[in-house]
């Protein structure tokens, strides 16, 4: 008997557990797939968007969308640095002059 309701315990705060590990998945990726629009657009307002960062953020939407939050969040992660390098990368090649 009491390994019965020891088992039943052990079930239920696995199961607890394994719910609350997803929705923090699925929130983790919302989070940063929205990061990832946020700075590509800036990049994309500074004419600076790199070729594949938008093929990125697209694929961890989809990726988001048939509830693979892992490899959402990995797509993601890489799009915003991405983005965040294209900012950079302009930052740092502003004030030069190609034509000098």
């Amino acid at each position: 008997m009491k390994k019965t309701i020891c088992s039943i315990l052990l079930v239920f705060c696995f199961s607890v557990y394994a719910a609350d590990s997803v929705k923090s998945s699925k929130q983790e990726s919302e989070r940063i797939i929205s990061q990832a629009k946020i700075a590509n657009g800036k990049a994309i307002k500074l004419k600076n968007e790199w070729r594949g960062t938008r093929k990125l953020i697209k694929k961890a939407k989809s990726e988001h969308e048939k509830k693979n939050y892992k490899v959402s969040i990995k797509l993601a992660k890489e799009a915003l640095n991405q983005a965040k390098m294209a900012i950079q990368q302009h930052k740092s090649q502003q004030d030069y002059r190609f034509f000098d």
